[in-house]
């Protein structure tokens, strides 16, 4: 198989250029709808045409990848955009989708299968069964979640099919995994914080980054950046096929800087005087790193509440600070790297607005001579001029910084890009019959339209001369949507054609291929938009009540009590328990956790299998990977939470194909949304009451029993967030209803 792939983030095409040039092997995009990274500049089809082209032709040396994210949910309202994106995708063929919503993933295999799948991290691939489902709908790869250990991660990939060698040399099930950049406080895909509190959904992307705002004088649940480092090519052993740089809302410095450090951690690069080192990174963007759990959990915390912003390289100490007789404010340091005018510089103190006071470089000079100087090397005795701003606050014995680099940034121009020479777009292959009485010119592919022309043909003087002219004519597609394929030329009388003839040809070639193109594309989203049929019984309206295993019963009448297990209930837990806590007249469900890692699986499976021996027949599950083991044990009576994303019909039609008799609809949900689900002919059940889980965490916040009116505890080796007091929902008439009071805090002696 092929070495290990190295990933890089490009928010607009100048970045992707710039990682491409730094050595990356693939770039993953957005486009202006339906990424994670919506405030990103993103890509225009164009430009991701463009891009394609630049990848492909020998731009960068070698063919580079190029994946688009298309990694949000997607309501019903929108799935027609949704899937004409999609569409439009499957006409430029990147490499591949990254897609989290399971509806648009089902439509796309179904529909448009010339699009390879990669699931995205948002759809909380963390461990072996969850990676085989994923495999099982389509996937070719799935992007891991970030919490794996390494030790995980190398289970799921010798057991999932990344080291079974394909047809096309590749591993015949990929995993992704993240290497470096910003981390999310909760388990990607699991955060309703923004959604819930300021109606900006992470899942539809739009994250406020509520993890990194400030509470209390504080930043209780902001993480360290992730810097793997050398440790990187340990996945790379493990058989990881790819190792991916977080950043697409990062510059193309960033970008690009990150991505050659990390080639030559991959490559085995010796050090060179133009070598990225750790410092170089830290000048372009760094908070504090974390390795996070790739070594086990139980290492130090990765959050760091004192600061969520850059801060840069340390270089030193503030020795002393002087003021000259016209009343200038000097710094005095010795910097452990070279420094320049206007170089960055930023220290631990903080300036009014809470953010750590830093300033450019307008004038340093030698301390001893005070001669000025527009550079010094490492070890300089240098006094650097304070702004008058700065000059109170900078006191000796403060750490200085180094927050931006000139030097760094020379490193990296700006890759040079014209349109011109580079044919993108669409793909089409065309043939042309040339005859006595003229020329006829087909498009044969992805659509077929014709154009002809009647002349009186002469005789060519060098038939192959004909052949290389029309191909010239017709390969000038240049600010059309369209580039030349495949070309042949029947020419059996060996017949010659005036230049004008194919030019004008070409051009009416593409007004037919446009409308042919729309007619095409329409066609393909109106068969996906229709390949959804709900089942023919109806389900009458039910009272749901969920509770923890242990938690009471709310009084009122129920048809259903779901009880969810937690990994601590695997050992203690027993159906009959569970039953005599049932109020009579309730069916009793047992729900399955939401995150189980893959060194505690054995323990879920063997849970599952004793209940079911128990008498217990009815379950829900909580991701794809607790589907898949009930349908594996044989479990016949299967709902799905709301962590499992069916926002569309496409969605619950995949769920109900693998046996899901109802699901639950995310509190994230708009009414609109909610009334087109209660609407679609699935069984959907809504909630009337929940106290919303805000963040599900692997990691303890650096907060004492919640701030601002937050509650964390802890459930399953999991960390909740919520509110102190529980949501009211308003349900569609005449729905199945749920009370949710699982995920209601404890007593307060319980809470962290």
């Amino acid at each position: 198989m092929s070495g290990v792939e190295l990933l890089a983030p490009a928010g607009d095409f100048e970045t992707a250029l710039a990682a491409f040039a730094a050595g990356a092997d693939a770039v993953y995009c957005g486009l202006s709808e339906f990424s994670a990274r919506a405030f990103a500049k993103n890509l225009s089809f164009a430009e991701l045409a463009d891009l394609l082209a630049c990848a492909r032709d020998g731009t960068f040396g070698r063919r580079r990848r190029v994946y688009v994210a298309f990694n949000t949910v997607v309501d019903e309202p929108r799935m027609g955009a949704a899937l004409e994106t999609a569409a439009r995708l499957a006409e430029l063929g990147p490499d591949a989708a990254i897609v989290q919503d399971l509806g648009l993933a089902r439509a796309c295999r179904r529909h448009f299968p010339e699009l390879e799948l990669h699931a995205s991290t948002q759809l909380v691939a963390h461990n072996l069964e969850g990676v085989l489902a994923l495999k099982e709908l389509g996937f070719r790869r799935a992007v891991l979640a970030r919490e794996l250990s390494l030790e995980e991660t190398r289970m799921v990939a010798q057991r999932c099919g990344a080291m079974k060698e394909a047809p096309d040399g590749r591993g015949e099930m990929e995993v992704e995994c993240f290497v470096h950049g910003a981390l999310c406080y909760s388990v990607s895909g699991l955060c309703l914080f923004g959604a819930m509190e300021q109606g900006r959904s992470g899942n539809r992307g739009a994250c406020p980054y509520c993890c990194r705002q400030c509470r209390g004088g504080a930043y209780p649940f902001s993480m360290k950046d992730l810097q793997l480092g050398e440790r990187a090519r340990a996945l790379a052993d493990a058989g990881v096929a790819s190792l991916k740089i977080e950043g697409r809302m990062k510059s193309a410095l960033y970008v690009a800087s990150a991505t050659r450090y990390y080639r030559q951690v991959l490559d085995g690069a010796e050090a060179s005087p133009d070598a990225v080192t750790e410092e170089d990174l830290k000048t372009v963007f760094s908070r504090r790193t974390t390795s996070l759990y790739f070594d086990g959990r139980g290492a130090s915390s990765p959050i760091d509440s004192g600061s969520p912003g850059h801060l840069g390289a340390k270089i030193g100490e503030v020795k002393k600070v002087t003021k000259d007789r016209d009343g200038r404010s000097w710094l005095r340091i010795h910097p452990t790297r070279a420094l320049e005018r206007h170089d960055g510089l930023q220290f631990d103190a903080l300036n009014r607005e809470g953010r750590h006071l830093g300033f450019g470089i307008g004038e340093m000079r030698l301390a001893i001579s005070r001669r000025n100087v527009f550079e010094a090397p490492a070890g300089s005795d240098l006094e650097i001029l304070l702004p008058n701003d700065a000059a109170p606050l900078v006191e000796p014995g403060q750490n200085v910084y180094c927050a931006m680099s000139n030097a760094v940034k020379r490193r990296f121009p700006v890759p040079s890009f014209r349109a011109a020479d580079h044919e993108s777009g669409i793909a089409v292959d065309v043939a042309a019959t040339l005859r006595a009485d003229g020329i006829e010119v087909r498009a044969t592919s992805p659509v077929e339209c014709a154009v002809s022309a009647e002349f009186a043909a002469a005789r060519a003087k060098d038939p192959s001369a004909t052949a290389d002219a029309a191909r010239r004519a017709l390969s000038r597609l240049g600010g059309t949507a369209y580039r030349l394929g495949g070309f042949e030329l029947e020419n059996p009388e060996g017949l010659f054609a005036p230049m004008g003839v194919f030019n004008s040809l070409r051009r009416e070639l593409v007004a037919k291929l446009d409308e042919a193109v729309a007619a095409w594309r329409e066609r393909r989203v109106a068969e996906a938009l229709a390949d959804v049929k709900a089942p023919s019984a109806a389900v009458a309206p039910l009272r749901v009540a969920k509770v923890r295993f242990g938690q009471a019963v709310p009084e009122g009448k129920w048809d259903e009590v779901v009880v969810a297990a937690a990994a601590e209930d695997f050992a203690v837990m027993q159906f009959a328990e569970v039953a005599k806590g049932v109020p009579a007249g309730a069916s009793p469900r047992v729900a399955l956790p939401v995150w189980t890692s893959e060194l505690d699986f054995g323990r879920l499976r063997a849970f599952v299998r004793r209940l079911l021996r128990e008498g217990c027949a009815r379950w829900e599950c909580s991701d794809l990977a607790t589907l898949r083991l009930l349908r594996e044990v044989g479990a016949e009576d299967v709902t799905a939470d709301w962590t499992l994303f069916a926002f569309n019909r496409s969605a619950l039609s995949l769920l109900s194909g693998l046996g899901v008799r109802r699901a639950v609809a995310s509190p994230e949900n708009s009414r609109e949304n909610l009334r087109a689900l209660a609407a679609s002919g699935f069984a959907v059940e809504f909630l009337a009451r929940q106290s919303t889980p805000l963040f599900i965490s692997l990691t303890k916040p650096e907060t004492e029993g919640g701030v601002d009116g937050l509650k964390v505890f802890r459930r399953g080796g999991l960390w909740v967030t919520t509110r102190e007091k529980p949501r009211q929902f308003a349900p569609p008439d005449g729905v199945p209803t749920r009370v949710d009071v699982s995920w209601d805090p404890p007593a307060a002696a319980d809470l962290v």
